[in-house]
């Protein structure tokens, strides 16, 4: 089945001495500034929201301020996002997210910050609104449900795996978009990259998991005329044309490495791909997430699981004509699932060597 593909990847930002930044330092303004025109302004395909910050190919990520007269004031900055354009495969929408992160870095380089990768904010205990939502921000949020849980979303990071089928009708993208939600929790622990909390390491490989999905879609789709029922916070309609059956999941902890986005955009294709997968869901299972996120592959169901989808996954895409590339990058998926270990337990490893809680060379 032909598809395209695009990732959006959330990174922190660091310093060269090994200092983590947020939004307790990071200026807003002065970031803009040095990050505005940068590849993709003129890019149709995306969606640029209407504040004049999503510009492009990268922009800043945070928790956005206004005043009691619905003003844009500032933002209180967690980090950058980097989006591709649209890909013909997730091999080249790697290669092009790499690309964009070399250019962004060589931005970054002058004001002493580099790209971290890390699934939740290592130092923070706890992100509080200060100042506390005015009257009129209080109302917009109310209205728009993508301001939900900022205590959280503005603490982790993750990147969103685009995925595109053309031959696919409304009904069949929130099929798949259901699939994929209910098998968010046994294909997770495969990105898991968040074992820190307040400075020290957490109870178990995925703060942000344990946190987050449940709270908030595990995956969504955009299509202009959805089925009678579909979930109104799992299904939107699309905000330029070129939306259109996208398909995103937004589950995955950040990846450490190329080879591993790669594998997690494989298991996503292969699960949109797998109808034998018969579970489907309109909200991700907290019960599930949780427990992956304390124990991961050391909870029996969550590794029966896993091993469910990564073999449906693997059949899928052999039985796709041009999906050769895609399968191959399962096989760092099966190390993983046999080895009973996450990404988390490399970020562990070299905690204990260096005392640093993220990467900060960015995707390699």
């Amino acid at each position: 089945m032909l598809y395209s593909a695009g990732f959006e990847f959330e990174y922190a930002l660091v310093s060269g001495t090994g200092t983590f930044h947020d939004f307790g330092d990071l200026d807003f303004a002065a970031l803009q500034h040095a990050l505005a025109d940068g590849s993709g302004t003129t890019d149709e395909g995306l969606v640029r929201g209407d504040l004049g910050i999503k510009n492009g190919y990268w922009y800043l990520e945070g928790d956005e301020r206004f005043d009691p007269n619905g003003v844009f004031t500032s933002m209180l900055v967690k980090g950058v996002e980097i989006r591709t354009p649209i890909c013909s495969n997730t091999t080249e929408a790697a290669d092009r997210l790499i690309d964009l992160q070399d250019d962004l870095s060589a931005r970054l380089d002058p004001l002493g910050l580099r790209l971290g990768i890390v699934g939740f904010n290592p130092v923070r205990e706890a992100y509080v609104l200060d100042p506390p939502l005015n009257e009129w921000e209080q109302r917009m949020r109310a209205e728009h449900r993508e301001y939900d849980h900022a205590e959280v979303s503005n603490l982790s990071y993750g990147p969103d795996i685009n995925l595109s089928f053309p031959e696919l009708s409304a009904a069949e993208v929130v099929e798949v978009t259901r699939r994929l939600t209910y098998y968010s929790p046994f294909m997770v622990p495969f990105s898991f990259s968040s074992p820190f909390h307040a400075g020290r390491p957490w109870h178990g490989p995925s703060k942000r998991t344990y946190e987050r999905t449940w709270r908030r879609v595990a995956a969504r789709c955009f299509v202009g005329s959805p089925p009678a029922g579909a979930e109104p916070t799992m299904v939107h309609p699309p905000r330029i044309p070129r939306e259109e059956g996208r398909i995103e999941f937004k589950a995955f902890d950040a990846f450490l490495s190329r080879d591993l986005l790669l594998a997690g955009a494989a298991l996503t294709l292969g699960v949109c791909l797998a109808d034998d997968l018969p579970g489907l869901a309109d909200t991700p299972s907290r019960d599930l997430h949780q427990r992956a996120a304390m124990a991961a592959f050391a909870d029996p169901e969550i590794a029966a699981g896993a091993r469910e989808v990564l073999t449906a996954a693997h059949r899928a895409l052999a039985a796709g004509s041009t999906m050769g590339a895609e399968a191959g990058h399962l096989d760092r998926l099966d190390q993983l699932l046999r080895a009973g270990r996450t990404p988390a337990d490399s970020l562990l490893d070299a905690y204990s060597r260096t005392g640093l809680m993220y990467l900060s060379e960015g995707l390699r």
